[in-house]
């Protein structure tokens, strides 16, 4: 698992700050939209900040318990002014990991993955899984028990695509993504 959260605060101290960062984030985003000139986009959080505080909802939800992991999933599923910032954080942890060849880097990947939960495009999720995966194999980290611990902790429901995200993270190497985009790559 990654390094624990924080130096004494409680996950769930964590998760509470988090959460009132984020629910301000979520209410400035919806005036942003109310008061947007028509034809005029909403301003999108982003910056430092939101994406300390998305590392630290992958920390936690690798730390977290059952309970904790699915309040996480449902929060950021209904937080649509950072909806796909989750996912696209498991870029940076991709990176990280080509940079230093640490697993902690493909475990937080993994866990932004599972909190998207295909909620941005089931395609995107392969995509960083790809990315994710080739970048463990380069760096001579076996993939597969990472993708095992992540399954083990995602969601056994189904999810918009028709399949759990746990089943989603089991099946990936067998995936026709899989043996036509990561693959050829891999030899």
């Amino acid at each position: 698992m990654a390094d624990r959260p924080g130096e004494g605060a409680s996950t769930e101290e964590l998760w509470q700050g988090l959460k009132i960062r984020m629910d301000a984030r979520q209410a400035a985003y919806r005036r942003s939209w109310l008061r947007a000139p028509p034809g005029k986009t909403a301003h999108q959080p982003g910056g430092k900040e939101l994406a300390s505080d998305v590392n630290l909802a992958c920390e936690l939800y690798l730390w977290g318990d059952e309970t904790l992991r699915r309040e996480i999933g449902n929060s950021f599923s209904e937080w649509t002014a950072v909806r796909g910032r989750v996912l696209a954080r498991a870029w940076s942890f991709a990176d990280k990991l080509a940079d230093t060849c640490d697993g902690r880097w493909l475990r937080l990947g993994l866990a932004a993955v599972s909190i998207d939960d295909n909620g941005t495009d089931f395609r995107d999720s392969y995509v960083v899984l790809g990315a994710l995966y080739i970048c463990a194999v380069r760096c001579a980290v076996e993939p597969g028990p990472y993708f095992e611990e992540a399954a083990k902790i995602s969601s056994g429901v189904s999810n918009i695509e028709q399949t759990s995200m746990r089943d989603f993270l089991l099946r990936f190497e067998r995936s026709a993504y899989f043996e036509e985009a990561v693959a050829p790559k891999l030899g």
